[in-house]
């Protein structure tokens, strides 16, 4: 939690009450390492060889730590040395935690001309915002302010945004008024992949509405694997600019770097004991010689991962080190088989308790051994519930408790 000090020191006689009125001769702003001093006196909204009170001085501090770029602000109002007036002095801390600002559908202007255009009308913006305080605010009427000007719609809305589970990563601001829609994808420096498949993959963004977070994660999610696939393993997608084509459409030109496509040399491993290297490469589909698939690789270390399950190692990982030398790519990949976990608590749902206690006798899977899936599978599979004239299903639950290094097995019989 941020907390914010804002301390007045008064060093003048004559400032008995706050409605008394001094020549403002020096302003003066340190402490912060992260602003120019010149932006700071602009952000107090205090000008120099002007009438000020103590009030104004309060308001100026306030200013700053409302903000939220600021742990702390203190200042001094005293007389100015070497000067006819008063001189203020602010003393501040930076605060720790700022979030980028991302513009989703500005397509007006470049980056660069709004970051130009919000330093200008808010002194503290420098591309991201205290992830608390007024700054966000701030900004958004700038926006408003900087639109209107133009003529352009001027609705602004934003969100601090997160991944799903995660912390917040982002501001993220958009026009709601714009009513923009993808009319055309372009993508710059495509050679290597049939143009029919490359349209495919944007095909989904065509008519929707332009938000620049949108447009990367479809671009992102279609067109990596498609290089992914075929050993271009470098893909990458290096910029995305969009073009008004008029009031409403919206051409959107992708640059794309295909890089190298790589061969696969070889592979090692390391750190598994449970299981020989032999015999996990068995799992690993890849050839010597040939392009390397990354797809089929991640679903070839999902199925090595599942040997683990044999062995109670429910937190397995194995990490692919990748090393290039030219064309061809070298895998090794690092396995952490992490805990041992046993076998937990057994329960039965769906059937009458006689019939749930003579279950409980066929399994063979004892509390406290060494947990197996694979068991639990072929329990599923050769165990018949003896239900005359109706059908049966399994469904299974793992509870996974990593503070116990146990897991809880749930078997639901739906009967019909």
């Amino acid at each position: 939690m941020r907390s914010l000090l804002l301390f007045l020191a008064c060093v003048l006689p004559a400032m008995a009450g706050a409605a008394d009125h001094f020549n403002l001769a020096r302003i003066v702003v340190t402490g912060s390492r992260r602003y120019r001093e010149d932006d700071l006196v602009r952000a107090t909204g205090l000008s120099v060889n002007t009438e000020v009170t103590a009030d104004d001085l309060q308001n100026a501090a306030n200013h700053l730590g409302n903000s939220g770029a600021f742990a702390s602000v203190q200042f001094l109002f005293k007389p100015a040395v070497g000067a006819k007036g008063v001189e203020a002095d602010f003393q501040v801390t930076d605060a720790e935690k700022y979030l980028p600002a991302v513009f989703e559908n500005f397509v007006w202007f470049s980056d660069q001309d709004l970051q130009d255009a919000l330093h200008q009308a808010v002194p503290l913006f420098k591309g991201d915002i205290p992830n608390s305080g007024t700054m966000s605010d701030d900004v958004s009427a700038a926006l408003r302010r900087f639109l209107a000007s133009k003529g352009l719609p001027s609705e602004i809305s934003y969100i601090m945004s997160a991944t799903f589970g995660g912390p917040p990563n982002a501001y993220k601001f958009r026009v709601a008024d714009a009513n923009l829609k993808v009319s055309e994808v372009k993508l710059i420096g495509a050679a290597r992949m049939a143009p029919e498949q490359l349209a495919k993959a944007v095909a989904p963004l065509k008519g929707a509405d332009y938000l620049r977070s949108d447009v990367a994660i479809v671009l992102e999610k279609n067109l990596t694997p498609i290089y992914h696939q075929r050993g271009y393993l470098k893909f990458a997608i290096t910029e995305i600019k969009p073009k008004v084509n008029d009031k409403s459409q919206v051409t959107v030109e992708a640059t794309l770097a295909e890089g190298e496509q790589y061969r696969l040399a070889g592979l090692s491993w390391s750190g598994n004991t449970l299981i020989s290297s032999d015999d996990l490469s068995k799992h690993i589909t890849l050839k010597t010689g040939n392009s390397v698939d990354a797809l089929q690789l991640d679903r070839d270390l999902a199925q090595v991962r599942k040997l683990y399950e044999k062995f109670g190692r429910e937190a397995v990982s194995i990490k692919p080190v990748s090393a290039f030398a030219n064309d061809t790519v070298s895998y090794a990949f690092q396995v952490t088989e992490g805990d041992l976990y046993r076998m937990g608590k057994l329960e039965i749902e769906g059937v009458e308790p006689e019939q749930a206690h003579k279950l409980e006798q066929i399994w063979k899977l004892a509390e406290g051994q060494p947990y197996d899936a694979t068991y639990v599978h072929q329990f599923i599979a050769d165990t018949v519930v003896n239900v005359p004239g109706h059908k049966w299903s399994w469904k299974m639950l793992e509870q996974v408790d990593d503070p116990q290094k146990t897991v809880n097995v749930r078997l639901q019989i739906k009967i019909e």
